[in-house]
């Protein structure tokens, strides 16, 4: 996407509680539940008191103008690593699951927030001490409502309220609902790493990724771009695809493809870490080739909860990676499941005593047909010699 010169001058946005809540304040509770919202400013007051500040896209805009926001460290600048969130586009910024931070377990828990706690206690490196730098992305709020001044997910664009009852619905309309160089999330995922990161970073600062579900595909979409991945190739440190499916088929960057600093994590009932498949899959337990090593992430259902269930392993790998220069990715010990015995059938009939199987016989079909009719004419008989005798 090209970005103008003045586009990537510009300084970025930032808002604070106060100014982002009043932003919020002009969208109606019929438009997002009330919990929903609650959640929402809950955790962005949360990650503000972690040190975190709004930074809105594209840069220099204001609140007034059409935006999405997203979050990152303030002296972002600074910082020898960053690390790069992109969470799964069903989400609000900021949430990794709803039915953690709306039930057991808690907004902290379910939110960004644990996940920042957590990467604000590491080092950047063995030569820094600091906390590494943080980037929270925002692919799925990229809907724009004018009349509420702030960006939606697609399905919440769906719940917002329409001019009268007899209205059908609403059409999309680019000039209105479209956010400039963020127009889908693929070109929002673009616009974080060609500007964001080009402007705001360090250009020796090292970078993890972290992405989540379908944006597993966009991320390494944009990396196998043979443009993109030299731009970038000495500076991703290391890449973790949570709850990713997408095989390396479609990977065409050799130089990318044998970037050996990334591991997957999936859902499974298996313990945390268990070895699943190889960089060419497994197909004993139904994973395609996905490019790097797959472990379980003792999540058995929801993808979203992956990063959840395996935070402590995904931000050890990541600051083991940081701290070790010329680190590959250890050879994968697979889980290997009992295999069933297998049992000639033909074998085992052929020891069944004849009296003891099942007779199988073969009916004409003419010929049944015919029995029928005369089973029919006998009925009728007898129904017609009951009749004369009454």
């Amino acid at each position: 996407m090209g970005m103008t010169r003045s586009d990537q001058s510009k300084t970025p946005t930032t808002t604070s509680s106060s100014s982002s809540t009043a932003t919020r304040a002009f969208a109606p509770a019929s438009a997002l539940t009330s919990i929903v919202r609650a959640m929402e400013d809950e955790i962005h007051s949360r990650l503000e008191k972690q040190g975190l500040q709004k930074v809105l896209l594209p840069l220099g805009a204001t609140l007034t103008d059409r935006h999405v926001p997203i979050f990152a460290t303030p002296d972002l600048k600074s910082k020898s690593r960053i690390v790069v969130i992109f969470g799964e586009p069903s989400q609000d910024l900021g949430v990794i699951a709803g039915r953690i931070a709306n039930g057991p377990g808690g907004i902290d828990q379910g939110s960004m927030v644990s996940v920042v706690r957590k990467l604000q206690a590491q080092d950047s490196s063995t030569t820094d001490p600091s906390s590494p730098g943080i980037v929270i992305a925002n692919p799925g709020q990229l809907y724009w409502w004018p009349e509420g001044k702030r960006t939606l997910t697609v399905t919440a664009s769906d719940a917002i309220p329409l001019p009268s009852l007899v209205h059908y619905g609403r059409v999309h309309m680019a000039e209105l609902n479209n956010i400039p160089g963020n127009e889908s999330r693929a070109n929002h995922i673009r616009y974080v790493w060609d500007v964001v990161l080009q402007t705001m970073s360090n250009d020796d600062a090292k970078i993890s990724i972290i992405a989540i579900g379908e944006t597993c595909e966009t991320v390494t979409g944009y990396l196998n771009d043979a443009k993109n991945w030299n731009r970038w190739a000495g500076r991703v440190s290391s890449m973790l695809l949570l709850g990713h499916v997408y095989p390396s088929d479609n990977l065409t960057n050799e130089s990318f493809k044998e970037f050996l600093r990334t591991r997957a994590y999936i859902v499974s009932n298996e313990p945390l870490d268990t070895g699943l498949a190889t960089p060419d899959g497994n197909p004993d337990e139904c994973i395609p080739n996905l490019g790097c090593p797959c472990y379980s992430s003792s999540e058995p259902c929801y993808s979203e909860l992956i990063l959840i269930r395996a935070l402590p392993s995904i931000l050890d790998y990541m600051e083991l990676v940081a701290k070790t220069p010329s680190f590959e990715n250890p050879p994968v010990d697979v889980i290997v499941r009992p295999q069933e015995e297998e049992v000639e059938v033909e074998d085992e009939w052929g020891k069944i005593p004849d009296e003891e199987k099942p007779s199988i016989s073969v009916v004409d079909q003419e010929q049944m047909l015919q029995q029928v009719k005369e089973l029919e004419l006998e009925e009728k008989r007898g129904g017609d010699s009951a009749h004369v005798s009454d």
